[in-house]
């Protein structure tokens, strides 16, 4: 079973059916894309529409690609400024919105030009009809977009039809010159900038006038400085040889500039911060704290403090001084002694109930590493146009 094919619906098959018996024609007249929901579809005649449509547009053509085997082709053209999505299924639609006909076909993605790329891309689906009388064309030239192989198509057989003219008017003896009303001879041209109305040009500067065009219009759309993004690894100092690009810069995300561009190209910023004291609100923190209560006590010093002292005559202790003299003949001697010595004792102290303030410090906290402040992201490629 091949992997890639596209199918009638039943809804189709019906309306071709219908036009065959009453002779009439079938308006196939619009075409859509979708992305399948992430995966490859299954083209099934039971379907009404796309399993996850992304862009619907009106046909470009519509045409008889083989007679013989009623083979049709349909075709839509996805212009640059539209894109931004994958493209895995396809379907025809008439004038009233029924789908006739589906399709897969290898996913691709469509870029849009706000991604730095774009590209005019055709969608084109082939469906084998038991007739192709019974399915209206579009031959309006009006609506159809030539694509280049078409153009020079038509270019060689325009040339080919005034060769063979040529030839035969060689053979012929009138032979006058042309002008804008009347046929005749004609000057070949090379010149692609020239004005005159009675020069031919060349294929050469038909060619030659095409690249030039083909080249201004894309000097008009990458002028110097423009900056493109690309979803895949592109150098485009190879795609266009003839102008010069550089690297963003790898690992940087982009910020707008001031509108005088006195800055445009200016580097700055970190994926990283590391918080100081600054960077903190400005704020006080109190620390203060009460210890646990202490309740009232008796404290009993240990036990000391054995002593006497010196006292008087006739004390009880021993003596200090065992010749004291005494009157006025200096004939009474006495001694005098110590007291009565106080044995060794101790003493109860009275602690009231009681705490203490304190004041002080937290230890450090955190180990000052920085901050990752990098978001979340798609890699992508970006070069700037330098000349």
């Amino acid at each position: 079973m091949k992997k890639y094919f596209s199918v009638l619906t039943k809804a189709g098959e019906a309306a071709i059916a219908s036009a065959s018996i009453l002779g009439t024609a079938v308006g196939i007249t619009q075409m859509a894309v979708g992305d399948g929901n992430g995966s490859l579809p299954i083209p099934d005649a039971s379907q009404t529409g796309l399993i996850n449509e992304v862009y619907r547009a009106p046909l470009n053509r519509l045409v008889i690609a083989d007679q013989a085997a009623n083979v049709i082709r349909a075709e839509m053209i996805i212009p640059p400024q539209v894109g931004g999505f994958w493209m895995r299924e396809a379907a025809l639609f008439d004038d009233d919105g029924a789908c006739l006909a589906v399709a897969n076909f290898p996913e691709s993605y469509k870029p849009i030009l706000a991604e730095g790329a774009g590209r005019l891309q055709s969608v084109n689906i082939w469906i084998a009809v038991s007739s192709t009388a019974d399915v209206e064309l579009i031959v309006d030239p009006s609506i159809v977009m030539a694509t280049m192989d078409e153009v020079n198509n038509a270019k060689n057989e325009a040339k080919d039809y005034a060769d063979d003219q040529l030839g035969n008017h060689e053979k012929s003896r009138s032979h006058p010159d042309a002008t804008l009303t009347e046929k005749g001879f004609t000057q070949l041209s090379n010149n692609i900038d020239s004005d005159s109305d009675v020069l031919a040009a060349t294929p050469a500067a038909i060619k030659a006038a095409i690249a030039s065009a083909v080249r201004q219009a894309w000097e008009l759309s990458n002028p110097k400085g423009i900056s493109l993004f690309f979803f895949e690894n592109v150098d485009p100092n190879t795609l266009w040889p003839w102008s010069r690009w550089e690297y963003t810069g790898e690992d940087r995300t982009v910020r707008l500039a001031k509108r005088d561009g006195s800055d445009v190209g200016q580097l700055g910023g970190s994926d990283t911060v590391t918080i100081a004291r600054a960077n903190l609100p400005n704020e006080q923190l109190n620390i203060s704290g009460v210890t646990s209560q202490q309740e009232a006590q008796t404290i009993t010093t240990t036990t000391g403090g054995k002593h006497k002292h010196q006292g008087g005559m006739g004390g009880p202790g021993d003596a200090w001084d065992p010749d004291y003299v005494v009157g006025s003949d200096n004939d009474n001697h006495r001694t005098r002694n110590y007291t009565s010595e106080d044995g060794d004792h101790s003493h109860d102290v009275n602690v009231p109930a009681h705490n203490h303030t304190v004041s002080g410090k937290t230890d450090a906290l955190g180990q000052g590493q920085p901050i990752s402040v990098v978001e979340k992201h798609v890699l992508q490629m970006c070069w700037h146009r330098v000349a």
